[in-house]
């Protein structure tokens, strides 16, 4: 007399094999899509590249002091100088696939130059603006910070850092700015970057609050007893949320 258990593996087994087989035969649909997809972004012909959203390095917009700060600061300055001259686009965020299909497999190579250009630049600003801080160069850390904001930056420590900079100084308002521009990113790293700015936000408004609620010196030149300006604006709008929490 067969086993019950034995039955009951060879059944298992057939249902095991019969789908793997199916599997292999029949792939979903979405795997069948993205192979189709594939098949016609290679066979796409190359397209120009005229309409490529092409970044501009703001050179004027980046402090160059006549005497470098360190070797580091001369070699990031040349660096930034160097990729002004070279065609920079950010690609983040879309595919090697969607890319071939709209400009043609053969521009692939390019494209990643173009895209690495940027990854380049957008490191060699936020290093730029590190060296400043480090060298207490508040002023020309700032506006390196801002460089790459303005050039669609997508390191989150770019912002972060500007983000506490400004907050040092009770410029709530330019964090705001930063998570507005912030929810422009492509990248994976957007809302954890958002995320960071608002808590940054929040801790320091949160202190100022605290402050105006002890007991405020009669002397207006104290500075337990200054409440920023900016603050009142920040505090009468509505909580920050980003395009995806929408």
């Amino acid at each position: 007399m067969i086993s019950p258990l034995f039955t009951t593996i060879v059944l298992v087994a057939g249902f095991i094999f019969v789908f793997m087989k199916i599997t292999r035969e029949r792939p979903d649909n979405s795997i069948r899509s993205f192979l189709e997809k594939e098949r016609t972004a290679n066979n796409t012909l190359k397209q120009p590249l005229d309409d490529l959203p092409f970044i501009r390095v703001p050179l004027e917009e980046i402090p160059a002091p006549e005497n470098a700060v360190n070797e580091k600061c001369a070699s990031l300055l040349n660096e930034i100088k160097l990729l002004s001259d070279k065609k920079i686009v950010n690609l983040t965020g879309i595919t090697n696939t969607d890319l071939k299909l709209t400009y043609g497999a053969a521009n692939l190579p390019i494209l990643s130059e173009y895209d690495q250009n940027f990854t380049s630049l957008c490191k060699a600003i936020f290093d730029l603006g590190c060296e400043y801080k480090n060298a207490n160069m508040t002023d020309e850390a700032i506006a390196t910070f801002n460089a790459g904001i303005s050039v669609g930056t997508d390191l989150s420590g770019n912002y972060t850092t500007l983000a506490e900079m400004y907050a040092e100084k009770g410029l709530y308002v330019e964090i705001q700015r930063l998570i507005n521009c912030a929810d422009n990113i492509r990248s994976l790293t957007k809302n954890s970057t958002i995320s960071k700015l608002q808590d940054i936000l929040d801790r320091h408004t949160s202190a100022v609050i605290n402050l105006s609620d002890g007991e405020s010196s009669s002397d207006p030149d104290d500075p337990g007893n200054i409440l920023p300006a900016d603050i009142l604006d920040i505090l009468e709008t509505v909580p920050y949320t980003s395009n995806d929490q929408k």
